[in-house]
């Protein structure tokens, strides 16, 4: 019963609104082909996850992303937006004598740059970013691992965290908000260098691979921030789940949620037809609609054809729910934070 109380104990809203949540967005993974290239050979093209062939977000994805969202208006004449959460830091192959970090403001391993492509986006009203986390890893253990002749073969083949991705492996390094990452308060200063990026200071937080340890919490809200997204699926490192109640303020924090998914992957399965049924479930339970859409869905450097097949489901999501809820409302994750915080829903 303990388990439902979140649930019942939830903020209502009457308005429909629809929040379209983007994690690992800033992150990189494999910087090349080459790099795929040499996984391939290291694993075996079979233990591939869908993470191997993820990758940092090119110009032509976020062109392709944005012209899907710009077909598209609600009443109020805004478009769908994506929260984009980000990543601050990525892993410097420039530096072989010690694992080091180049921040988001000074650009990637990889040369397109695509700050331009971020900046249209937000200045388009397309996408909104919020802070994901620092590395997206336990960069204790990622220490560790950095000490191994296997991690010197990978980090010349420019795929450090290779392993993380391949099938079996998942959970190696996952933890960055964990007790066991002696640099969790790093942080901080992936809030500072969000805010040096994109020129705010972001209010809400998906803690990377959904885990965080409450004695994180008080550095979650040094950072500035002020809610928890996808609450309902984050928990500490021992998997107990967090029990507070939804769309509410408690420990400092308001807790949101996500309650619908598009993954049109192998495997995964969610795609668009069952996103509406979860859809209508949330505006059924008066509460917001909030879909998890992360970016390897889109992230087409090493997998055009999938992200192709992924954007003509989003299409057909966001005509789908013009259609059927033609009063409702695109907002994303900061300004639904606002709107919790100012008490404006009622």
């Amino acid at each position: 019963m303990l388990k439902f109380l979140p649930h019942y104990l939830r903020k209502r809203f009457r308005k429909k609104f629809v929040v379209i949540e983007s994690d690992d967005w800033g992150l990189e993974r494999a910087i090349e082909e080459e790099s795929i290239d040499w996984a391939k050979r290291k694993y075996g093209e079979e233990n591939f996850t869908r993470w191997t062939l993820d990758a940092l977000e090119t110009k032509e994805d976020l062109k392709l992303l944005y012209q899907v969202l710009s077909s598209y208006k609600d009443d109020a004449g805004a478009f769908p937006v994506i929260t984009a959460n980000f990543i601050t830091h990525n892993i410097d192959y420039s530096n072989k004598e010690s694992l080091s970090f180049l921040p988001l403001s000074k650009g990637f391993n990889f040369s397109e740059n695509v700050h331009e492509s971020y900046r249209r986006g937000i200045a388009d009203g397309l996408m909104y970013p919020q802070l994901h986390g620092y590395s997206h890893y336990n960069i204790s253990e990622l220490n560790e691992y950095f000490k191994t002749e296997e991690s010197r073969e990978a980090f010349d083949n420019k795929f450090l965290t290779s392993r993380s991705t391949i099938r079996g492996n998942l959970a190696f390094l996952q933890g960055e908000l964990s007790e066991s990452n002696a640099e969790s308060s790093l942080i901080r200063i992936a809030a500072d260098e969000f805010e040096k990026t994109f020129g705010f200071r972001s209010k809400t937080i998906i803690p990377p691979t959904f885990i965080l340890d409450k004695k994180l919490i008080d550095d979650i809200k040094a950072s500035g921030v002020g809610l928890v997204q996808s609450s309902n699926r984050v928990t500490e490192s021992n998997k107990q789940r967090y029990n507070f109640p939804f769309f509410r303020k408690y420990k400092g924090l308001v807790w949101s949620i996500r309650n619908a998914r598009l993954d049109p992957c192998k495997g995964y399965d969610f795609y668009h037809e069952q996103c509406i049924e979860s859809i209508d479930k949330a505006f059924a339970n008066e509460s917001p609609a909030i879909i998890d859409f992360h970016r390897v869905n889109f992230s087409g450097r090493f997998n055009p054809a999938y992200r192709d097949r992924t954007l003509a489901e989003l299409d057909s999501l966001i005509r789908k729910i013009l259609l059927r809820w033609p009063d409702v409302t695109f907002i994303h994750s900061q300004k639904l934070f606002e709107l919790i915080w100012q008490q404006k829903t009622s």
